[in-house]
């Protein structure tokens, strides 16, 4: 993931905190965690649960109808997506 991804992931997790509360969506809880773990120490073996974690956060969104933080999310977890397909392969 280049550094503008990694910083639109950030910044859109803080946004979800925000929008979100964690006491009312107890699923975000995991989701931030995993998100910011691998923020503060990038690893490509935790591409995998990053993926599912953005995935996650994404789709809890959805449902708590905060669209913007959905948009943000899509070409991330595409992109990680992405890249776990071509690690695959490799």
């Amino acid at each position: 993931m280049d550094r503008f991804s990694i910083e639109i992931l950030e910044r859109t997790v803080k946004l979800a905190i925000e929008a979100m509360p964690p006491d009312e969506n107890p699923r975000l809880v995991p989701c931030v965690v995993t998100i910011l773990d691998y923020i503060k120490l990038p690893d490509p073996a935790g591409r995998s649960a990053l993926w599912s974690a953005v995935t996650e956060l994404s789709e809890i969104a959805r449902v708590n109808c905060q669209f913007l933080i959905a948009a943000r999310l899509a070409p991330i977890a595409r992109q990680l997506g992405e890249l776990s397909q071509s690690s695959d392969v490799a």
